[in-house]
């Protein structure tokens, strides 16, 4: 009875194996040398060859800072409705997890690439359905290398769905052998999954090719972009200075908040009580919105106005 019952289950196993249209069971259970970081058969950033050597050898190894691909990668969105879309109607290409897992492995995988190599990645994200009753998995895959200066990304599959009932016949005990066959992009043609451009941002566009523009393919001026990142930071701390400095004005009634300018006593009319006022002038410290100066000039004035 139990030799029986161990040769049924070998049989199953053996049956696992055979290849099946869309999705392929993995055979080889040990570990692959081209592969730079995996968390599973279909979560993988891995090394492949170029699909195509007429566009020339890539430019590898090259050294690029984590830091900066980090930047280039949140800045990748694409319109949820249209082509002029506002920020709130942008989604990101990469998820947050995505995009440190992909910079981190794309500066270590490219300064190791051969000129005759890519590297394949399929990442995983999961979204809740049904007001966070049903939790469904998406994946997007495609490859990347660098050319002319310039780090190339190219989509195949884009948000697409796990393949749960395949999963469930053929890897009912949650083993991870069921691997899919993904579409990594291509360089000789456009990619399905892909459709919409990149929203237009200076460093980043997609890939021009006689008549035809590529949204499927994505080239990256890594130092631009890193330019363009640091710029919007400095003007985002500049704006939110000025918001902070106006608060405080309106918060102690002064004419100006700095130690040049002598503020002027707090109208009898505030509404806000001394200790929300202290707190506030303590946050603005904390953040390095005023100065020690500032700070101490301000404490007085709302001391003696108890």
């Amino acid at each position: 009875m139990i030799k029986m019952f161990s040769n049924k289950i070998i049989i199953l196993y053996l049956t696992l194996l055979i290849p099946l249209p869309g999705s392929v069971l993995a055979t080889n259970f040990l570990e692959d040398e081209d592969v730079i970081w995996e968390a599973g058969k279909n979560v993988f950033i891995k090394y492949a060859e170029q699909d195509k050597s007429n566009f020339g050898k890539n430019d590898h190894p090259v050294v690029l800072q984590v830091e900066e691909i980090s930047k280039a990668l949140g800045f990748l969105k694409i319109p949820e409705k249209n082509r002029a879309a506002s920020d709130k109607e942008q989604k990101s290409v990469f998820t947050v997890e995505q995009i440190d897992i992909l910079s981190k492995n794309l500066a270590k995988g490219l300064a190791k690439a051969r000129p005759n190599q890519d590297i394949n990645f399929a990442l995983e994200k999961s979204f809740s359905k049904f007001f966070g009753l049903r939790s469904d998995r998406l994946f997007v895959a495609g490859r990347a290398f660098y050319k002319d200066e310039k780090l190339n990304i190219i989509i195949g599959d884009y948000d697409r769905t796990a393949e749960v009932g395949f999963e469930a016949a053929y890897d009912p005990t949650h083993m991870g052998i069921v691997a899919y066959h993904f579409d990594h992009g291509r360089r000789t043609k456009s990619s399905k999954g892909f459709k919409k451009p990149i929203i237009a941002v200076q460093g980043i566009e997609n890939k021009q090719l006689k008549k035809t523009r590529r949204t499927d393919w994505i080239v990256i001026d890594l130092k631009l972009v890193s330019e363009a990142s640091d710029l919007r930071a400095r003007i985002h701390k500049t704006e939110e200075q000025a918001r902070k400095r106006k608060e405080l004005k309106e918060l102690l009634g002064s004419e100006e908040a700095s130690p040049s300018h002598p503020a002027a006593a707090v109208p009898a009319t505030a509404t806000r009580s001394f200790e929300e006022r202290l707190t506030t002038l303590n946050q603005l410290r904390d953040k390095g919105l005023i100065s020690d100066e500032e700070y101490a000039m301000k404490r007085k004035q709302i001391l003696e106005d108890l």
